[in-house]
C-alpha cells in the first residue's frame, strides 16, 4: 500500500516537469484511514511547495490532522523563496510522514527529517524515488 501511495505522489511530482528548475520535482499524497485526501506538486520554481500545495486542496488544512503524508523528497526545514514545509505539517498536526528520498541540499540534508522527529512526527524513508530527479541529486553529490 505505501508503495502504491508513493507512486501517486511520483506521478504528482512529474506534473511540474520543465517548470520546477533549480528545484526538485516534488510530489505529495494525504492519506487518512487509507483514503486519499488530496494530492499536490511543486508547480514552478519559486512557487508553494508539494506539501503546501497539497495541503492547499484540502477544504481545512486540519483535515491533515493524523493523516499520513507521502512526499517524493524530504520536506524543507529552512525559509528560501518560501517557508519551512516542515514546521507547517507539525503545525497542521500531519501524523506520519512517508518519505521517498532525503534531500541532498546541504540547506535540508537530514534537517527536515529531524524537525518532524523532535516533533513527535513519526517519519519513514524509502530510499525509493532517487530517479525523479537525477540532475538534482548530481549537482549536489558532486558539487
Amino acid at each position: 500500500m505505501e508503495q502504491s501511495f508513493m507512486q501517486q505522489a511520483v506521478i504528482a511530482a512529474r506534473r511540474g516537469s520543465g517548470h520546477t528548475w533549480t528545484n526538485p520535482l516534488v510530489g505529495a499524497v494525504f492519506v487518512k484511514h487509507g483514503q486519499i485526501l488530496s494530492v499536490g506538486y511543486h508547480h514552478r520554481y519559486g512557487q508553494r511547495h508539494a506539501e503546501i500545495d497539497a495541503l492547499a486542496q484540502l477544504q481545512r488544512p486540519q483535515q491533515a490532522q493524523g493523516a499520513t503524508l507521502y512526499v517524493t523528497l524530504e520536506p524543507c526545514s529552512h525559509f528560501g523563496k518560501t517557508p519551512p514545509c516542515a514546521d507547517r505539517l507539525i503545525e497542521v498536526g500531519v501524523g506520519r510522514v512517508v518519505i521517498g528520498q532525503r534531500d541532498p541540499n546541504p540547506l535540508v540534508a537530514g534537517r527536515g527529517i529531524s524537525k518532524l522527529r523532535a516533533a513527535g512526527i513519526p517519519v519513514s524513508v524509502l530510499d525509493s524515488t532517487t530517479a525523479l530527479n537525477p540532475a538534482y541529486n548530481f549537482y549536489y553529490q558532486h558539487h
